[in-house]
């Protein structure tokens, strides 16, 4: 995830460390259709939140993390 205008930050979760995956929505997002996708780990500080994804996609998006996630967890 890469975030930031003057100062970029890029922040690599591997899918084996990815504990959940959370989507959020407030009043106004749902609104308008679109939500937060959030990956946590065990560290906040590796945290990635992808704002603005449609609804439909980031169900998508949830379910295939956390598939990926428990494949590559499985090897540990």
């Amino acid at each position: 995830m890469t975030s930031g205008v003057m100062f970029r930050r890029l922040v690599v979760v591997p899918y084996g460390r990815v504990q959940f995956v959370d989507v959020e929505a407030g009043p106004v997002e749902r609104r308008l259709g679109i939500t937060r996708v959030t990956l946590h780990t065990a560290s906040t500080e590796t945290a990635a939140q992808v704002p603005g994804v449609p609804a439909d996609e980031a169900r998508r998006l949830r379910d295939r993390l956390t598939d990926l996630g428990r494949a590559h967890d499985a090897g540990v």
